[in-house]
Formats: structure tokens, sequence, C-alpha cells
């Protein structure tokens, strides 16, 4: 068999290199004879694709080439309807030897349920197909009658034949920005209502939200909807799709501002962590985060070699998005169609399979595969529970040149990569004080738990810095070849991610550079590991500086005397930027800054007492907010936010709910909140134009009071760092408690 293959071979120009290199390996370790078989395919699909490749096992089907909808991002609906296969011609194309081994058909348009004779179709696919299990439809349910007849038959006929039917419904935004996109009006409540119908029906059934320019920040919304009625659904964003005809639609697709990007960045990281539940979708979010984000596509495409589109004129396309016509199989085989112009898809592959967006759901590439594992090492590495001391040879300078040059090198480490706006003038305060003392030749590093969120706040902040994963042998690295480590700002508390501040100074300390906790809280501590491990932070750092004075008592009590009071690095930043003696013009409005009360402030407390006090505190800040307004005369409530990023919770999510739940009956005056992302120039501009600003966010307080603003400070941690803050600063009395407002 080997000898077999090697003459097979050695047709190929990888023959020299393959078993030069590879012979030895490849059946010398047993281990790696696992890998030969699937190698030798790779190399045989590759250089001889015509007589070695897979068949499809799923095809997507378009019904039509016509729809009755106008969106925005598609040009199918100005086609005029042109031959239309027959159920009896597509029986007989499918029982090509091409389909042999297909296992699900998609059925889409244009519009499907234009199609009278759609039950046949189905019946057709069932027929000519021996390995069929699944059949799926997508529709816009724009005419929600026919749709519904027409889908019910359909399901007779799956259902039928003891196969699987599923369906998914077009829902590009709530209501109105639904109809706006699609371009009929009342769009919205005839989608639902075929929803409704479906679920009702036990069908398995999920909305398809494509978002262009035109809805981004109509997305929230909509996932917020699904959340409450309990509707499941997946997002994708709008691509270039050939067989779309939208070549020309630049002005949506792709086309997104540095907000629009960065929002969408959030918001897939959100549907990861708070709605999809399948691996494989989720793998598809992490992959548009990256190609939003200018990498390559992570996951591979099924399209590549298991999928294939089928047209309403019964032509032939290896994918949707980007390619063209390889012929008709009325008139062609479609094996042989498919099997002679891998020339086409092989161009594909390399031109444009790394940068398209398209959601089409497979496995993570071997690049992203191995990135992942690595990852998953040092996250392994990089723990708490871990008691060595991370170290790396001189060696890997040469992987990370930037650490070689001669310029003094600061290296933050923190929360970053979850910043709220209040981190985000913590960093760029820690910098400023940083330059001061040492030049602004300073090189700066931040560590970041997620990067792609970090580099956005550098931009806003407009500062030149490296961003390194927190997760990673290069955070090591930087630790261990910077000047200065720097645990910068925000609390040392009961978090897991304690570990990398720890690694970092470990590490730092060995190679006898300098470590500075740089204006940081200390608590809520309540478990005795994480205690011991920001004593362990504490010792290993060469100066100590902490935000408030109640933290400097608690870092003396740890045994740290030396320890000094800095202040919050985002009150210095605040103060050099934003001139208080500057005039704003006031606005009749009063703002809020409010958060989700969470459990680690009321640690002393069984979770359903919590629970209990957390809505009794909700009401009485909701009566608080409408009697100010009343008192004020003012116009309107809004509600801002010092943080977008799911992990550490969105506020806006909080806004939605806390205006539905204790607002719908109040007519003084509209409460609104701010749908888009906030920054500390917004935050500033917020506050400084309100007749009075009501704050619950920590950095909301101390925006507050450095601006010199009106304002009451919420304090949800019982006594912690809002009330250290204020007491520290001699304006404890604009403080109310929690129990303040359980009575209220």
């Amino acid at each position: 068999m080997i000898f077999k293959i090697r003459k097979l071979l050695k047709k190929t120009p990888l023959y020299s290199v393959f078993f030069r290199y590879n012979h030895f390996r490849y059946f010398t370790y047993p281990k790696k004879k696992k890998y030969f078989k699937e190698y030798i395919n790779t190399l045989k699909r590759e250089n001889f694709p015509s007589l070695y490749f897979d068949k499809p096992t799923v095809v997507n089907f378009n019904a039509n080439d016509i729809c009755n909808s106008k969106c925005t991002m598609c040009n199918i609906w100005q086609q005029k309807k042109d031959h239309e296969i027959t159920p009896q011609e597509l029986e007989a194309v499918l029982k090509d030897p091409l389909f042999s081994e297909v296992t699900h058909i998609g059925i889409t348009g244009g519009e499907p349920t234009l199609r009278e004779d759609l039950p046949q179709l189905y019946q057709a696919a069932i027929n000519a197909l021996p390995h069929i299990k699944g059949l799926s439809i997508i529709t816009n349910a724009i005419k929600n009658e026919d749709v519904i007849a027409r889908i019910d038959k359909v399901i007779q006929v799956v259902r039928g034949n003891g196969k699987h039917f599923s369906m998914m419904v077009s829902l590009d935004g709530y209501g109105v920005v639904h109809d706006k996109i699609r371009g009929r009006d009342g769009n919205f409540e005839s989608a639902i209502s075929v929803i409704d119908y479906f679920r009702n029906k036990s069908v398995e059934i999920a909305i398809g939200c494509t978002i262009s320019k035109d809805n981004v920040w109509g997305a929230e919304e909509l996932l917020h909807y699904l959340k409450k009625q309990g509707i499941y659904g997946r997002f994708r964003v709008a691509e270039f799709i050939k067989r779309l005809y939208n070549d020309d639609r630049t002005e949506v697709i792709r086309n997104f501002s540095e907000d629009e990007r960065y929002q969408l960045t959030l918001f897939f990281y959100k549907l990861i962590y708070t709605f999809e539940k399948n691996t494989i979708y989720k793998n598809t979010y992490y992959s548009i985060i990256e190609v939003l984000n200018g990498n390559k596509r992570s996951i591979g495409c099924p399209y590549q070699s298991k999928g294939v589109v089928l047209n309403s004129k019964g032509e032939l396309a290896y994918c949707a998005p980007k390619s063209p016509i390889i012929g008709q199989t009325l008139k062609k085989s479609a094996l042989e169609l498919y099997r002679n112009n891998f020339k086409t898809r092989n161009n594909i592959l390399k031109s444009d399979c790394d940068n398209c967006i398209h959601d089409y759901h497979f496995s993570l590439t071997k690049e992203e595969e191995v990135k992942r594992k690595i990852e998953s090492e040092w996250r392994r590495r990089i723990k708490v529970a871990n008691p060595e001391t991370l170290d790396l040879s001189d060696e890997v300078l040469n992987k990370y040149t930037y650490l070689k040059s001669d310029r003094k090198k600061a290296f933050i480490v923190g929360w970053y990569g979850t910043e709220t706006v209040g981190d985000k003038a913590i960093l760029a305060g820690i910098i400023l004080d940083l330059k001061k003392k040492h030049g602004n030749g300073i090189q700066i590093i931040v560590g970041s738990l997620f990067p792609y969120i970090t580099n956005h706040t550098l931009l806003e902040l407009d500062i030149e810095a490296k961003v390194v994963h927190s997760f990673s042998e290069e955070m090591v690295a930087c630790a261990k070849f910077s000047d200065i480590t720097i645990m910068g700002g925000g609390p040392l508390m009961d978090l897991e991610e304690l570990s990398v501040p720890l690694h970092a100074f470990r590490t730092a300390q060995k190679n006898s550079r300098v470590t500075i906790v740089y204006g940081c809280g200390i608590g809520p501590l309540y478990i005795q590991e994480n205690e011991n491990v920001v004593k362990e932070i504490l010792s290993k750092s060469s100066e100590i500086y902490l935000r408030d004075m109640s933290s400097v008592k608690l870092a003396e009590k740890f045994g740290f005397a030396g320890t000094k009071l800095s202040g919050d690095y985002a009150k210095l930043y605040l103060e050099s930027k934003y001139d208080q003696k500057e005039i704003y013009e006031k606005q009749n409005v009063i703002t809020c800054y409010l958060r989700e009360w969470t459990y680690e402030y009321s640690r002393d407390l069984s979770f359903e007492d919590f629970q209990d006090m957390k809505i009794r505190f909700e009401k009485g800040l909701a009566s608080f907010i409408k009697k100010k307004a009343m008192e004020l005369g003012v116009l309107e409530i809004k509600l801002q936010h010092m943080h977008n990023f799911v992990i550490g919770n969105d506020d806006r999510d909080f806004s939605r709910y806390f205006i539905e739940k204790y607002f719908n009956d109040f007519a003084f005056c509209p409460i609104t909140f701010e749908e888009k992302l906030s920054n500390v120039d917004s935050i500033v501009h917020a506050m400084c134009t309100s007749v009075h600003n009501v704050c619950m966010r920590f950095h909301s307080v101390l925006f507050a009071h450095t601006l010199g603003t009106s304002f009451t400070a919420v304090d949800y941690t019982k006594g912690g760092k809002i009330k250290n803050y204020l007491v520290d600063n001699h304006s404890s009395d604009k403080m109310m408690s929690i129990d303040d407002f359980l009575t209220y």
C-alpha cells in the first residue's frame, strides 16, 4: 500500500518534501500514524481533485429568483420571474450521483413560499435523496396566511416521510426597524404571527437576523425582545453574495464606522455569553468577531467540500457568496460539472474564503485549533492555584522584538479588556502619570483579557500602546523584560483573574524588575484564597499606591506599612483634561448612571434574601428618581451607561429592564436610555449638561464629584468603595445607602 501511494505522489511537486521530511516522522512514531491517513487524503484532494473529493452532504436549493420584499442589502427583488425548475426536473437532477451522500437540503429563495408547488419540491427532494434526514426553509413571512398554508403542507410531506423539518423566519430588527430593512410595512407583525403559529405546533423554528449598516443599533433591541419571548434566533453580518445580486450595496454591506464595528464586536460577544448555547454557532460568532476586526475567518466552510448550491434554473455553484455558476444540471451531469471546475473552487479558496463573513457554520480551522490550545495551556498555567513562577528564556525576545527596544517599558495589567468608562479614565490617568515621571518616550504595554476591547479604548483615548493577551506567553515575556510591571487601578477583589497580576508580579520580581500597585482598591474579599493572593501581590510590590484610606488601612492590617494613598487615577485624568470652570449649556434633564446590583456586594445575605432585597431596592430607586424628576420639574429622565460590555454586565440591558418594569405608568416626563456607546467624553458632556445626576456605578460618582456637578450617590457597595471615596473627599452628604432606598 505504501509503495502505491509513493508511486502516486511521485507525480506531485510535494513528493520530495513529503518523503524527505515526513517519512521518518510519520512511520517511526506510532502516535503520529493516526495523522498519516488524513495527510495523504489532503494531498490527494489537493493534487488530484477530480479523482479524490468528498461528495456534498448539504444542498442549498434556491426555489425561485424573485422576492416580495425590498431588502436594503439585497437586489433579488428586482429580478423578473424566469424559468423555475419543476418538481419533476428537481427530482431528476437530485438523482445525479453528485447528490448521493446528501443528508440535508435547505430550500430558500428569493422567497420560496411564493411557489404554489412548494410541497411537491420537498417531495421531489425526499424521493431523489436516499440518505436525506432533514429539510428546512427560510421565509420572510410577508404574506403570513399564504406562508402558513404552504408550510403546513410542507410539514405534512416531510413528517409523512419520517424526516426532520425546521424553519427560519427572517427578522432584522424589532418593530419598525425590521419593516424598514425589509421595505414592507407590517412585516414584523406578520413574521411574529408566523413564528407564534409554528411554535404552537412544536415546529423547530428560529429567526435569522442579517445585520447591515442600517440596523447595527437595532440588533440589541431585537435580542432583548427574543429573550423576553423565549424565541431562538441566529445573527449574521450582511455579505456581498452573488446570488443576491448585491455587489452595488456598498453603502450598507460591510461598511461600518469604527463605533459600529466595535458595537458589533460587543454584540456578538453578548450572543456568545448570554444567548447561544450551541458550540458550533458560538464558533461562528467568534469567527465573525475575527473578520470584523481585520483577521482571517477562524472557522472553515461546509461549501469548501461538503455543500453545494443549486438555483431555481437548475444551475450549480460551489457556494452562494463567491462562486460563479459552474454549469447547467438540466443539460449536463452535476457530478461532472462539480469535479471538472475545481480550479474555480480553488481560486475561491485562495482569494475569498479567509475574508468571508457569511455565516456558513463549520468546525474550527487548524490554525484556530492550535491558537485555542495554546491559549488554554496558558490559562492553565496562569492560575491562582499554580504555585510556580513562570519564566521564559531570553531567546523569546526574538519572537517579541518590540521588547528589545532601548526605551523604558511599562507593562500595565489589571482588568483591562472588560473596562468600564471609569477604567478607561484610570488607564489614561496612569499613563499620564507615567509620562510625567519618565518622559513621553516611555513605551506602554497593556495586558488585556479581551484585546479587541482594549484596542478600541486606546483608539478612543488617542493613546499609543501595545496590547497583549493576558493569558499568553507574551504576557509573561512582557513581565520579564519590561522595566516596570504595574497592577493598574481597579479593585483587588474576589476575581479569578487575580491570577494575572499575581503571575506578572512573580515573573517581574524574579527578573529584578520594578513592580507597582498603582491606585487600586482592596476588596470586597470574602474568599480566603483570594485574600492570600492579594497579600502575595502586595508582598511582591516594589511600591504600593492605593485609591482610598480604607484600602490603605486594610493593607497596613495585612502587614504592609509602607502603603501610600494615591487616590484614583481617573480623577487625575479628568482634572487634567476637563476644565471645571467651563460653562456647559444646561438641559432640563436628570441623567442616571445605574447598574445591576449583584450578589458579590451582599455576601452577608443568603442569595434568596438578597434577591428579595434587590427587588425592594430597585422599587425604591425608581421612586427616588421619579420624585427627583418631579421636584426639579425636568423634561426628561435619561439613563446613561458607564459600561457597554457583557462581561461586567452591559448597563444598557439593565436600563431596558428597569424602564419596562418600573416606569410604564410614569406620565410626568419621558424616560429614555442611550442605545449607543459611551466613552469618557460622552459621559462628561452628559453629566455637565444635566441638572442632576443619579450615580450608582462607582466611577460615575467619581466623575460627578470631580466635575463639580449636582449628584446623588447610590452606595450599592454597602459601605465599600463609594462610601470610601466620598469620605476621603468630604462629600458623604451626597450618599444614599441601600437601606435608604428600601424604605423610600
